[in-house]
């Protein structure tokens, strides 16, 4: 593809872990095997207590999850300061898609049991739901701690991952929550702690990509594209279709405005034997911004809606294509399909892994979220700035909005 050199709107960074490790479903759910009442006497306390756990047990092999949280959360209450019930009642929090109070849960539980990992790993998990990455690097980070002390006191056994259900010896699992560490470091803006874990990654296993693609990561949402560029391309050297190295080295280069190698590398990922539908969605909706860029809108169109197709659930594409709607003329059409984004964007994380050349992008996508959202302040106040910006292309666009946010229409 021969591309123009206009100036490129928004680019769509891949992550090595996060969204396909920390954002699986919700973990199977058990009976605490001992639960410690207070408050009465140990004899009435103990009957009643086994009577709601009964209870509890019997609604959830009927399948009744609501009813058992119902019972646990009453248990919990007489018993606060047992950590596993906590655990429990946050995992039927979690899978009633309860993410805020499950996360409430969890912490607790992590604070009455800081040695216990796989409680820390909830914490992680459920706070990437819910778009705090400051607490889920914490979290994280006392995950990482766990397995070190493991390792001090020469445990070798296995524990069982909770993001992919595999057991992992301790050596590998301290490789994989380093790794996890960094990334979200990297999205809470803690960049230090984010270089520590990259670079601790890589003196743990200097022959392996992972170490490299995180201590990237960090260089490329640091804006340091040659450092970031340099270990991409050691990656491609090892790993030729590795698709987070592709991806990102892509993004490099239109930052540097190199479209066509832009387009090259994403196209290897199209091409590439075992790319995900994940990595290729991305790659797609990355080409499509490239066919905008260049006003070749039905291309465009036909890409985002490809990368929809192969990733529903992704907001990428759903937010690339209201963008171009927008700038097609399609203003309704546009707000519609941003819905769809943002709704599937609720912790920001693929907002966060989206950056722009000039700033009237980011505030063409913002002023439709704050229409969406109800505020007509924010919203007209960024559509003013777009007309007054350099990009033409989104000037009609904010016109028309300004228009119709003035006479009420939004």
């Amino acid at each position: 593809m021969k591309l123009g050199r206009r100036t490129l709107g928004r680019n769509r960074w891949m992550l090595a872990g996060v969204a396909a490790v920390l954002l699986a479903g919700a973990t199977a759910h058990a009976a605490p095997k001992k639960l410690a009442p207070a408050g009465e006497s140990a004899a009435r306390r103990g009957s009643a207590t086994e009577t709601v756990f009964a209870r509890a047990h019997a609604a959830l092999q009927r399948g009744d999850r609501a009813g058992a949280l119902a019972l646990y959360e009453k248990a919990v209450t007489q018993d606060a300061e047992n950590p596993r019930l906590w655990q429990v009642v946050g995992d039927l929090r979690w899978s009633l898609e309860r993410a805020v109070p499950a996360v409430d849960a969890w912490q607790r539980a992590a604070k009455l049991a800081p040695w216990n990992g796989e409680i820390s790993e909830r914490v992680a998990r459920g706070a990437v739901k819910i778009g705090d990455f400051a607490l889920a690097t914490d979290a994280q980070t006392r995950v990482v701690d766990v397995l070190n002390s493991q390792i001090e006191s020469g445990f070798t056994g296995q524990r069982r991952d909770l993001g992919t259900g595999a057991s992992l010896g301790v050596h590998d699992a301290l490789r994989r929550h380093l790794g996890v560490l960094s990334e979200l470091a990297v999205l809470a803006g803690d960049f230090t702690t984010a270089e520590q874990a990259a670079r601790r990654l890589i003196r743990l296993a200097p022959e392996a990509v992972d170490g490299r693609l995180a201590l990237a990561y960090v260089h490329l949402h640091g804006a340091e594209y040659d450092d970031a560029a340099d270990l991409y391309q050691e990656v491609l050297a090892v790993e030729p279709e590795n698709a987070t190295a592709l991806n990102n080295l892509g993004n490099i280069e239109y930052m540097r405005r190199d479209f066509d190698r832009a387009a090259a590398l994403f196209e290897r990922i199209l091409e590439a034997s075992d790319a995900s539908p994940y990595s290729q969605s991305i790659a797609m909706a990355n080409l499509g911004e490239l066919y905008q860029i260049n006003r070749a809108f039905e291309p465009a169109a036909e890409m985002y809606r490809h990368a929809i197709e192969l990733q529903p659930q992704g907001a990428w594409g759903y937010m690339g294509l209201a963008a171009l709607l927008d700038v097609s003329g399609d203003y309704d059409g546009a707000v519609d399909t941003m819905i769809d984004g943002w709704e599937r964007d609720q912790n920001r994380l693929t907002r966060l892994n989206m950056h722009f050349y000039m700033d009237e992008w980011s505030w063409q996508r913002d002023a439709l979220i704050a229409e969406i959202e109800g505020d007509v302040v924010l919203a007209a106040k960024l559509w003013r700035k777009i007309a007054d910006g350099d990009v033409e292309m989104l000037r009609k666009s904010a016109a028309w909005h300004l228009r119709s946010l003035a006479s009420g229409g939004r």
